[in-house]
């Protein structure tokens, strides 16, 4: 038998050691130039781009989108520099021999707001943040690349002038009250204008609502108490917290009995130390969320509308990028070595087959309990559908989408509590003698005497098995109920709500088999091996060396001389 410890470090270290190589891969993404395709940057200088730009869009539709916002002011003439700049800062130039964007000069900058600041203040706006020019290098060298862009024209400084300083004979470009009605209506962080153009008005409570134009959804604005109160995410908090802790340090026990006490890793009752390191893993990540704190791990500041939004992509935020990949590649790993319990529980109890034979199939083990939820979790990272829980403020994948909920949680989960139910309920039908070609027994000699601690342990993990299916199904209700009713708790013109006891369930489901994979560890032989040595660790005192084995000093001072007469005696024969 091998043991528990060079399995693990072996097996889950080189899967885990792919798995996060992988999901770095994923992540990490290079600037790639591309061409402007916005009409109003159009015949600007340059006609490469690069995203993110300088203000943190990701794609050229969200620039599209708040640059238009400007077109009252470029067509009010307070700059003839004004469309530059602003496509510098929306759609820098790019090119593959600098890294980052090229955008404008801080002069660039100072010279448009010194002209058309006063045009925003006079109508009740101010100058935006996004375009503070301290951001921008002071000038162009080698150091710090930035465009200082064309020459002003004397035409719309003396506008400027005339139209601006000069109140009663303002030009008749546009007239006050037209001008006033566009800029209301158009203009960035403006008092007048809709979070969501209107786009999501059948959302209830649509005021706390802001519509992404990249992700062409509607974002709950992170502090807003939309289908859960603040008790209720107080309430979940705690009770989270709570249950992960009970869980987490159940199953450390189960991780120091099986180091301590030399645990052998066998089939199928080996697969219970496994799953007591998802089980912890999927606490820590819980405990994490609840440490970072709610708003850290679910929130993200939107560009576009310069607000605090629950993440839609959890890729933006590297504190929700990480409880996602904790809490579902071990969620789903979990339900895969449950499987594999059930795999070899049938073939251990059913089949006759012997720990040997088992364990020559572990690496099909190995890879369908570690290698599906590595590719399912690698999947929804380029995909980008990691999305932030209004109630626990957890990031996972369906929290806000029902097709992801169907598709990444609610299908893999019915598919591995079917097979292994289909196992499980399979190993209670009553044995019938095998063909030769399928036992594992040897008809000549009679089958060997089970010991009575090794009985004890495959009884309580039969037990923890048939257990595993009460909370592995309650979860599955969840995910189906939140699945069935979401759209009516979002839509206005429904007064259904969700019930927050149904989501408390779900989360004392999710981390309660931390309890009996504990009980399963402590009736087994490890135990009693591991409760010794840490105690004769703790306890251990040098006892004295008993008298028969304790050497005299005369006898060693005798031995000695002995030795010593010897060797010279023999040296005096050699030099006669």
């Amino acid at each position: 038998m091998i043991s528990f410890g060079k399995l693990l470090h072996l097996r889950m270290a080189y899967a885990l050691l792919v798995f996060f190589l992988a999901v770095q891969l994923v992540v990490s993404t290079d600037r790639t130039c591309e061409p402007i395709r916005i009409d109003t940057c159009y015949d600007i200088g340059y006609n490469i781009t690069g995203m993110p730009n300088l203000v943190g869009h990701e794609l050229q539709q969200d620039a599209q989108l708040q640059l238009q916002t400007f077109t009252p002011l470029i067509q009010y003439g307070c700059s003839s520099r004004l469309r530059f700049f602003l496509c510098s800062v929306y759609v820098p130039m790019c090119t593959e021999k600098v890294p980052v964007p090229i955008g404008p000069c801080r002069a660039l900058c100072e010279d448009v707001r010194d002209k058309c600041q006063p045009v925003l203040q006079e109508f009740g706006f101010p100058w935006p943040a996004g375009l503070n020019c301290s951001k921008f290098p002071p000038q162009n060298n080698d150091k710090h690349m930035c465009m200082e862009g064309p020459a002003d024209q004397k035409t719309d400084s003396n506008m400027h002038r005339t139209g601006i300083r000069n109140r009663n004979s303002r030009p008749n470009i546009i007239r006050t009250t037209d001008m006033k009605t566009i800029m209301e209506r158009k203009l960035p962080y403006s008092r007048g204008m809709s979070q969501h153009y209107g786009l999501c008005k059948k959302f209830r409570h649509s005021e706390f609502y802001y519509y992404i134009n990249r992700t062409q959804r509607c974002a709950p604005l992170c502090k807003a108490d939309i289908n859960f109160t603040s008790d209720d995410k107080f309430f979940a908090d705690y009770w989270l917290g709570g249950w992960a802790l009970l869980c987490l340090s159940c199953t450390l026990f189960n991780l120091l009995i099986a180091a301590f006490g030399e645990y052998r890793f066998r089939y199928p009752e080996g697969t219970i130390v496994i799953l007591s390191c998802c089980y912890a893993a999927c606490a820590i990540g819980y405990i994490v969320r609840l440490c970072v704190g709610r708003y850290p791990t679910s929130c993200h500041m939107d560009p576009q509308h310069n607000a605090a939004i629950l993440i839609q992509e959890g890729l933006d935020n590297v504190v929700c990028t990480i409880v996602f990949v904790i809490l579902y590649f071990f969620k789903m790993a979990t339900d895969g070595w449950w499987v594999v319990l059930c795999i070899t529980w049938y073939l251990t109890n059913r089949m006759k087959w012997r720990p040997d034979k088992l364990f020559k199939f572990s690496t099909y083990f190995h890879l369908l309990s570690w290698g599906i939820p590595c590719i399912m979790t690698i999947v929804v990272l380029v995909t980008r559908v990691i999305d932030a829980d209004e109630l626990i403020g957890s990031c996972y994948v369906g929290n806000q989408s029902r097709e992801n909920l169907l598709r990444y949680v609610i299908l893999p989960s019915f598919f591995y509590l079917a097979i292994g139910i289909i196992f499980a309920f399979l190993s209670l039908l009553p044995s019938h003698r095998l063909p030769e070609n399928y036992t594992h027994v040897q008809t000549n000699s009679l089958p060997p005497r089970v010991p009575e601690n090794l009985d004890s342990i495959a009884s309580v993990t039969g037990i923890f098995m048939y257990l595993y299916i009460l909370p592995a199904t309650c979860v599955l209700g969840a995910d189906i109920y939140e699945w069935v009713n979401r759209d009516l708790w979002f839509d206005a013109d429904s007064k259904s709500s969700p019930v927050v006891e149904v989501f408390s369930l779900k989360l004392f489901m999710l981390q309660i088999m931390g309890v009996p994979a504990f009980l399963v560890m402590l009736f087994s032989d490890a135990r009693k091996r591991a409760f010794r040595k840490i105690f004769q660790g703790i306890t251990r005192q040098k006892k004295p060396v008993p008298s028969y084995l304790q050497v005299q000093p005369q006898l060693i001072n005798a031995s000695y001389r002995s030795k010593r007469s010897i060797s010279s005696k023999a040296n005096s024969e050699t030099v006669v």
